[in-house]
């Protein structure tokens, strides 16, 4: 494990331009001119900035290799990190010396790993999570809101650390889209299945979350899943060092019962549970300490949650991870008669919004299991009349309108958006 060269490579303070201003660059660049750096945010995806005076560029890993900006600074021979790198340089100094800092990423069930791990280390410490859910503090097992809509773009990292610093918190946790900074002590890997494309179909999601391995520090620790083909301090999941059953949590050195709720959706959390586990087991929480946490846990909001309101159960999966494949999961979960589904996309509140064409596909191979289908979102809104459905602009609309109709005995919610 090893920190690539980055902006202190030349032994000055280089002039430094921060590319995507929509995907954290602005906080980036802020941060570094606080700290005594000439650096300047710059939006790449509707103008073409000149670079030339700029020594280094910091550009978020999934910007195409063919955006012009940085097929400029590839010709100019300027070297380039990712913002990951520039984070984790950028304040690794300023990291209070007690604070131990987790980082999340990987293919799925990174919020639910992280806001797990939280409700188990919060019984010993004060925690801060940063995910999707925005900046939550933790105590006890309980969790309360500081921030909603933070994105997890690695500039945002540094709001959290501010935070967790103000707020005097043992623990930060992060969820990273595509990586780690380089800043964790305990970095965990949730899974390599499922595997995408990104910057414009040019590399695997997979090679660019191993920022987690190739930013990390000296003696950081590592939790990867089995389908995670590397070498780990601990691993989790089939095969691995801590697993999990519906009853139990079974560990290298023994097993101890776990006690969830039976409305608890048990395959779409059984990989949050053994990360979880398994970087609590790695930071020395007793196991018995980790099955106590987790006794009687029902889910989280917006990740297939159960509630019931009357005779009507809601199965709430609307968040902003969600995939056409989620979603036929969240159908088979929530199948039944008079079964109510509010399905689609907030753009306005998601950067990479659903694949409307697969969701297509899975609505029409499964229309005549749903009694009242309500569809979300501009995009969606042409195939509302052929699909016999209503149509709303956002998941509280579409809430609002699938409750107003009656007659249903369960509800499922499936719109990608930030909660």
């Amino acid at each position: 494990m090893h920190r690539g060269p980055g902006m202190q490579e030349s032994g000055r303070s280089p002039k430094v331009a921060v590319l995507d201003t929509i995907h954290g660059a602005g906080t980036i660049a802020q941060r570094m001119v606080e700290s005594g750096i000439n650096a300047v945010a710059l939006e790449v995806y509707h103008h073409e900035p000149g670079i030339s005076d700029f020594d280094l560029i910091a550009a978020p890993v999934h910007l195409p290799p063919s955006n012009p900006v940085l097929a400029e600074a590839r010709r100019l021979h300027k070297k380039i990190i990712t913002h990951h790198q520039a984070v984790g340089e950028l304040v690794a100094s300023s990291v209070p010396p007690d604070l131990q800092i987790f980082e999340v990423t990987g293919t799925h069930s990174k919020t639910s790993t992280a806001l797990l791990l939280a409700r188990i280390l919060s019984g010993q410490k004060l925690v801060l999570t940063h995910t999707t859910r925005g900046l939550e503090l933790w105590r006890d097992g309980r969790e309360s809101i500081i921030k909603n809509g933070l994105s997890i773009t690695p500039g945002n990292v540094i709001v959290a650390l501010d935070e967790a610093r103000k707020q005097g918190a043992g623990v930060l946790i992060s969820e990273i889209s595509l990586g780690g900074t380089g800043l964790a002590d305990w970095g965990i890997l949730t899974s390599f299945s499922g595997d995408y494309r990104i910057a414009k179909d040019t590399k695997w999601a997979s090679t660019a979350k191993l920022q987690m391995v190739s930013l990390a520090k000296k003696g950081a620790h590592l939790a990867a899943n089995t389908d995670v083909p590397i070498s780990s301090d601990i691993s989790f999941g089939e095969g691995g060092r801590v697993q999990t059953r519906p009853d139990r949590l079974l560990f290298a050195d023994g097993e101890l019962p776990l006690s969830l709720s039976e409305d608890l959706d048990y395959a779409g959390y059984r990989t949050a549970i053994a990360a979880a586990g398994a970087a609590a087991r790695s930071a020395g929480v007793p196991c018995r300490d980790i099955s106590r946490a987790l006794q009687g846990f029902d889910g989280f909001s917006g990740r297939m949650k159960v509630r019931r309101e009357g005779r009507l159960t809601i199965y709430d999966s609307s968040n902003s991870g969600l995939k056409v494949r989620d979603v036929n999961l969240a159908l088979d979960r929530a199948r039944g008669p008079s079964l109510g589904v509010v399905v689609g996309e907030d753009a306005q509140t998601v950067c990479e919004g659903m694949n409307i064409p697969g969701l297509l596909e899975l609505i029409r191979d499964r229309r005549d299991e749903i009694k009242l289908l309500v569809l979300v979102g501009e995009r969606l809104a042409p195939y509302a009349e052929d699909l016999q459905a209503i149509w709303k602009r956002d998941l509280a609309a579409g809430q609002e309108a699938a409750l107003a109709s009656g007659g249903l005995d369960r509800l499922l919610l499936c719109v990608k958006c930030f909660r």
